[in-house]
């Protein structure tokens, strides 16, 4: 069970970087692709990691420990807290740029709420992929994780910030 959601983690993290580096650079008006079938991809595969970690953690409360490691692990309540936050804003995320009528794309204005709630989205992110790299690292079998979890730091730091700019710059030429 816990392999398969090492897997399912892995594939998300790709998905999420390329949907998120796409749209980025749709909101930039670089590109046209906003990577909208990554997007169904990664729910899907969003919904299978969210069923295997409640059940992962329902395991954990049915322990004898369990209840004693509830209490005493602050990165436990955060994995699950960001987790949780992700899957709530992500429900916002879905046609918050604009729709589909009648074949065309139309867009919606980009409000300071808009704005605010894809920030958290991409706080949530940072928050629970930096809280995961560790046991991800582990699940992978990679021993020196502590290098290669700078580079993976530093590397998400960059994605993290391209992509938050990007939603800057976008909310910023809808308010001008």
């Amino acid at each position: 069970m816990r392999k398969l959601n090492t897997i399912l983690s892995v594939l998300l993290i790709v998905i999420f970087l390329l949907h998120g580096v796409l749209g980025s650079f749709m909101l930039l008006g670089v590109s046209s692709i906003s990577g909208r079938v990554l997007a169904y991809i990664g729910m899907i595969l969003l919904i299978l990691h969210l069923c295997i970690g409640v059940r992962l953690t329902i395991q954990t409360f049915q322990t004898k420990s369990g209840w004693a490691y509830k209490k005493q692990n602050a990165l436990f309540w955060t994995r699950r807290a960001s987790g949780l936050a992700i899957l709530i804003l992500a429900f916002f995320h879905m046609g918050i740029f604009g729709s589909v009528e009648d074949g065309l794309y139309i867009l919606t204005p980009f409000t300071t709420v808009k704005l605010l709630t894809q920030l958290l989205l991409l706080a949530a992110l940072f928050v629970h992929l930096f809280v995961n790299v560790r046991p991800l690292l582990v699940s992978l079998g990679v021993i020196t994780y502590k290098e290669r979890r700078g580079d993976l730091f530093l590397i998400l730091s960059i994605l993290l910030l391209f992509m938050a700019g990007s939603i800057v710059l976008y909310y910023i030429r809808w308010q001008i």
